[in-house]
Parts: structure tokens; sequence; C-alpha cells
């Protein structure tokens, strides 16, 4: 199954916009502590950022260019001026841009396929990206801001996801997948020149890097196909340190995050019962994994805030609200009310 072309129109970006900061006006929404979450049920989303107290909340995308169209995924660039994001505005799903007051958007990619799994560079110059064809093969891409012309992040394959680009260095990891869409390894590659580097063999999946760029987490189902977190050493040459189990329960474990100081990792796990939020250390101690959360609904995912709070969506389908608690799981408060929130990125 051969990847179609992908169709792609040019788009002249203004300078300005690209170089342009929130105005002093909207200056508190560059503050750190700003939390951007989509809210609202899917097909009808919108984008919101909010204080972790759950004030000053505002809308991104409250304009009358975004009505009627479903809006998602946000992610923050490495400055915290820009969010990019998914939306459906012009009939299909595509990444765009705006500053974090929601003027200046700009649409960054072109195409007739569906768009996911955004990822910024260090620098905050280039987007990768996931693309799935028609047929349904799900390839990596890169695009710059200077000219939004997308190019595959590696050649030859038969397809890649979960693009992630090293929070140090202008590199991007990916899990390479065979013929029946399945990851045979975490690979590694700079765009700006033609190696590409095997970091893992087997079906390994969702890699995320620490804070310092030299490890990364990732889950994998090599053991009785069960979903277990691993962590290897790596630099832009290969792996460092071969890699190691942090999880082994017979459960679901995934879905990792580090603390910002990398000594820990944060993850879901349905081990009791249903999805809850557990903490392990990212050392080779084998110490136990601690149970943070307790409830008898899912927690979706979890994110692990700059100033070690963390953040996470609970509740039945369709009625999700934002929570935060100390890395202890003590201090829990909720966030926001009414309509679903998700997809938070702090």
């Amino acid at each position: 199954m051969r990847h179609l072309p992908l169709r792609v129109r040019l788009f002249v970006l203004a300078a300005a916009a690209l170089a342009a900061s929130v105005p002093a006006a909207c200056g508190l929404f560059t503050e750190p502590n700003y939390i951007v979450y989509s809210i609202g049920e899917p097909g009808a989303r919108d984008i919101v950022i909010t204080r972790p107290n759950g004030e000053d909340s505002f809308t991104l995308t409250a304009g009358t260019e975004w009505q009627g169209a479903d809006n998602y995924e946000p992610l923050w660039d490495p400055a915290r001026q820009r969010v990019a994001f998914l939306s459906d505005r012009d009939g299909n799903v595509e990444i765009y841009s705006m500053l974090a007051d929601g003027s200046a958007s700009t649409r960054v990619t072109n195409s007739e396929f569906m768009e996911n799994q955004i990822s910024w560079s260090a620098n905050g110059n280039s987007i990768a990206y996931t693309s799935e064809d028609l047929d349904g093969k799900r390839s990596v891409h890169h695009v710059s801001f200077s000219n939004l012309t997308p190019t595959p992040v590696i050649f030859g394959s038969e397809g890649e996801t979960d693009p992630a680009w090293s929070p140090r260095e202008h590199v991007v990891v990916f899990a390479k997948l065979n013929a029946q869409g399945e990851s045979i390894g975490i690979y590694l590659r700079d765009p700006t020149n033609v190696n590409d580097v095997q970091l893992t063999a087997g079906p390994h999946r969702f890699p995320v890097w620490s804070p310092s760029g030299d490890r990364l987490a990732y889950v994998s189902t090599q053991i009785d196909e069960q979903e277990d977190i691993y962590i290897v050493g790596v630099s832009a040459a290969g792996w460092t340190v071969e890699p190691f189990r942090v999880t082994s329960s017979a459960a679901r474990d995934y879905a990792p995050v580090w603390s910002p100081d990398g000594a820990s990792i944060a993850f879901i796990s349905d081990r009791d019962g249903n999805a809850e939020v557990y903490t392990a250390s990212s050392s080779q101690t084998q110490e136990p994994a601690t149970r943070l959360t307790r409830n008898a609904v899912d927690e979706l995912s979890v994110q692990w805030g700059p100033t070690g709070l963390l953040l996470f969506p609970s509740g039945p389908e369709g009625d999700t609200d934002l929570f935060v608690m100390e890395s202890n799981g003590q201090g829990q408060r909720r966030l926001t009310s009414g309509a679903p929130a998700t997809q938070p990125d702090w």
C-alpha cells in the first residue's frame, strides 16, 4: 500500500505574523502557568486557555471564522507565544496556529488528508505531524513556517506515526510501521540530513522526550501484548542506555509524561479496575508505582505542569472536567465545569 501524493498549496505567511508577540494588553496569556485545552462536544469544540485556578479563561477560537468548526488538540509552542491545533473549518482536518490571544491565525497544512499528532520543534519554527491518507496509511511529515511546504520525515518507509521533536536538538523521533500498520520500533532522524537511526526494535509506540532531551519514555506491547512503559537513553547518534521496563503490571500502563525534573513518570493505568493516574520513578530502581487518583470514572490523560502540579481530565464520556493536584495526589481541585473539557496542554 503506497502513500498517495500529498497535494500542497503554498501559502504566503506575513513576516510580521511570524515574528509577532502577544500584544501588551493581552500579556497575561504569555505567563507560563496558563493551560490550553479543548472544550465542547466532538464536532463543535473550541480552544480555551485558563489559569491553574480556573480563573481568567479565554476562548481563542471565539471569532466568527471559527463558528461551526471543530477545533481541538491544542499544543503550546516552546516559547508559549503560539498555540497549534487541529480544525475542520475549511472542510478537512488541518493544522492551524494562532497567537496566544487568538489573533494572527495561520493555516499550516493544506492537503486532502487528515492531519493529527502535532509536535513543535524546539525553536518553534517547525511542526511535525502525522498525516493519514485515503487508504488509512499513516506517515510523519514536518513543515517549516518559513515556506509551509510539508516534507516526509523519512523516505522509503511503509509508514510512521507518533512524532516527537527533541526539546534540545533538531531531531524528531517516531514509530516506524510495517505494511500492516504495526510498529516495528522507535526511530530518530534529523530532517536536515540523510541518516535515520533505529533506537528500539519491537511493537513500540508513543515516544515522549524527557525535559533534558537525553531519554525517551514509550509504550510497548512486547511482553504478552500488554501495554507497559519503558525508558531508553538517547543521543542524536542512537541509544545510550538500553531500554528498561518501568511498569510490569498485568494491566494497561500508558500515556507517560515526565516530571519537570525528569525524576518521575506519570501515566494512566487500569490495574485497579478503571483508568487512574499513577507515578513511578524514571530510574531503574524497580520501585512500585504510586496510585494518585481513586474514583469510579476514568482519567483520560495526565499532564505535568511547570510548577510540579499534575493536570488531568476526568469524568464519564461527554461530561469530562479538568482537575489539578499535587504530585502526591493531594489537594485535588476542579478547574472546569459544564461543557466537556479535554486534551489539555500545560
